[in-house]
C-alpha cells in the first residue's frame, strides 16, 4: 500500500470532490479546492508494522486519523465519511491536513525527530528502518506536502 499525491487531473476523474464539499457544507464549511494540475509528487510505501505506531497515537489521543483513506488542505475537526468506494472500503474516510500536521507534533517531539527529512518519492522508505520513527515522519510530511502544495493524498 502507498500514500500518494492527488494532482488536478486525478481529481477530477474521482468520485470525492462533490461528495466531500456537501460535507464541508453541512458544517458550513467552504468546499474543497481541487489541486493543482501539476504538483510535486508524494509517495511513501507503507511497509512496516503499525501496531506501535498506532499505540502512540493512541497514548496521545490522536488515533482518529489512522481511519482515514484521503487527507484533504482543509481545515475541519474529526472524520469526514463520504460513500466513495476505495480499494480498502465501502467508503471513504477523510481527516484534515492541518489536524494530521497538530496530531504528529507531539508524536514527532516523543521520538525525536529530526528536523531535516530525506524527501522525495519513497525517499523516508528507503532511509528509516525504525517502524515508529517513520511513520511519524510520513504522516508529518505527508500533512506538510498536502498544505503546501493544496493536493489532497490518498492510498493505493
Amino acid at each position: 500500500m502507498y500514500l500518494v499525491s492527488v494532482d488536478g487531473p486525478d481529481w477530477a476523474e474521482r468520485e470525492f470532490a462533490p461528495f466531500l464539499d456537501e460535507a464541508l457544507a453541512a458544517r458550513g464549511l467552504p468546499g474543497c479546492p481541487g489541486p493543482p494540475a501539476r504538483i510535486a509528487d508524494f509517495e511513501e510505501k507503507l511497509i512496516p508494522r503499525m501496531d506501535d505506531f498506532a499505540g502512540l497515537c493512541a497514548r496521545h489521543g490522536v488515533a482518529e486519523f489512522l481511519d482515514a483513506t484521503l487527507f484533504v488542505p482543509v481545515d475541519f475537526p474529526g472524520l469526514i465519511e463520504i460513500p466513495v468506494e476505495t480499494s480498502f472500503d465501502d467508503v471513504t474516510h477523510v481527516f484534515s491536513a492541518q489536524r494530521l500536521r497538530a496530531a504528529i507534533a507531539p508524536l514527532a517531539a516523543e521520538v525525536g525527530l529530526p528536523a531535516v527529512l530525506p524527501s522525495g518519492p519513497l525517499a523516508l522508505t528507503r532511509a528509516i528502518e525504525d517502524p515508529v520513527t517513520f511513520y511519524v515522519a510520513l504522516f508529518q510530511q505527508a500533512a506538510g506536502h498536502a498544505l503546501r502544495n493544496g493536493c489532497p493524498l490518498t492510498y493505493v
